[in-house]
């Protein structure tokens, strides 16, 4: 019985499960662990309901519908070992369909389009504008109506913006 016992202790463990999603938004163990047990007391926290997502909304974002704001959004798929960002607009009435955002320092200028909003294209999309707002470009977001308005003008947006970022890049262990 003792020989039953120690052979059952040696036994292999089982191996892990294979990760088949995309590389880019590949979660480990160690980044969940880390994201969850010291980063999220930043974030909102929303279980999807008959879900196994989170979702994480950073909590130095401002919550107005007076001006434009883009929040970054972390989307945690745990049990596939995925990660997302998502840009959500907030309740401003003059948001476009697409996003397009209109970015200049010194003599440089340029423009980023969200027009579809999949997982891949908002996360290039996110990666332009932490970059932009990292860099301290003006940025400009175009209305409905033709126009374009100043958008991150607020250092809590930009700050909140750029530590969703960041933890989002560690979460899925990339370096930013």
């Amino acid at each position: 019985m003792l020989l039953g016992l120690l052979f059952y202790a040696c036994e292999r463990p089982k191996p892990q499960k294979v990760f088949t999603g995309e590389k880019q938004f590949r979660t480990t163990d160690p980044s969940r662990l880390y994201f969850n047990n010291i980063r999220s007391s930043n974030y909102y926290k929303k279980r999807i309901p008959n879900t196994k997502v989170d979702t994480y909304r950073h909590r130095k974002f401002s919550y107005t519908d007076k001006r434009p704001i883009l929040y970054a959004t972390i989307i945690n798929r745990w049990m596939e070992e995925e990660a997302y960002v998502f840009i959500e607009k907030n309740d401003y009435p003059a948001f476009t369909d697409s996003l397009v955002i209109q970015w200049k320092k010194d003599s440089l200028a340029g423009e980023y389009v969200l027009d579809r909003f999949t997982k891949e294209n908002q996360f290039e999309f996110a990666g332009r504008l932490y970059e932009s707002i990292a860099q301290k470009q003006k940025l400009q977001l175009l209305l409905s109506n033709d126009e374009t308005t100043p958008i991150f003008t607020e250092i809590k947006d930009q700050q909140a913006f750029l530590a969703t970022m960041r933890d989002y890049y560690e979460l899925i262990e990339v370096e930013d």
